[in-house]
């Protein structure tokens, strides 16, 4: 099965203030999705022991149609559509319980070799245990990395906190909106953007601290998660 469905619904966890679908419930869901795929085809989290080897992702390209309420039951379609040596594109497509689209996604990840703590390399064993479907969600196709906007201005500090790390032993990757969203002024509202882009350059684990620096240049906000020396880019995070 090359294309993969996972059911579920809109949790209380994914809400927002306004009972909509938040940016990082949908990240969630989708990176929920992305690992049950993973686990149907033996390369999931609980076979890394057997494996030796993992996912770590590297780029998100996010685009809402719609924000659906609390309880709303929820179709996620998602596929692998390229492979090279060393990581793979996957798409998503959403759907509320009418059918309708509510939201794509596209994601670049690396395999992982979990023993050497490097970058493994892909198979054409594991690349034909998940197949591939040359479908885009997107017409253009991203190129997966983000920019540094010029002249950003420095909006506060954060160090990670135990909350923020998960099974790779730092933040994980939808804690990152957490981090973004405090650099935000305070009459720009989250969770309302129609598209999110987001590029992990860098990990943090628990007890460094970064620096974030914010920018809205024609209506697209960025924030820049930067080490706290600002000599390495963390994270790079777009919003519009």
């Amino acid at each position: 099965m090359s294309v993969y469905e996972y059911k579920t619904h809109v949790r209380y966890s994914d809400i927002d203030e306004n009972n909509q679908l938040s940016d990082k419930g949908l990240i969630n869901i989708l990176s929920e999705a992305a690992g049950k795929h993973s686990a149907m085809v033996g390369n999931g989290l609980n076979d890394i022991e057997k494996t030796g080897t993992t996912w770590m992702l590297l780029f998100w390209k996010v685009k809402f149609f719609k924000r659906p309420i609390w309880n709303t039951d929820l179709v996620i379609k998602t596929w692998a559509r390229s492979f090279n040596r060393i990581s793979s594109w996957r798409d998503f497509e959403v759907y509320d319980s009418n059918g309708e689209k509510i939201a794509i996604a596209t994601t670049e990840w690396v395999l992982i070799d979990a023993l050497k703590n490097g970058i493994g390399r892909i198979t054409e064993e594991l690349m034909n245990s998940y197949g591939i479907v040359e479908k885009s969600v997107f017409e253009e196709e991203p190129t997966g990395k983000l920019k540094e906007e010029e002249n950003m201005k420095e909006v506060y500090k954060y160090t990670a906190k135990r909350r923020d790390i998960d099974v790779n032993h730092h933040v994980n990757n939808a804690n990152y909106l957490d981090i973004a969203y405090e650099a935000f002024p305070n009459d720009v509202e989250i969770d309302n953007f129609e598209n999110i882009e987001i590029y992990y350059k860098k990990q943090i684990k628990i007890g460094e601290t970064v620096s974030c620096y914010y920018s809205n240049r024609n209506n697209i906000h960025t924030v820049c998660i930067k080490s706290e020396d600002k000599k390495n880019i963390h994270a790079i995070l777009k919003f519009f």
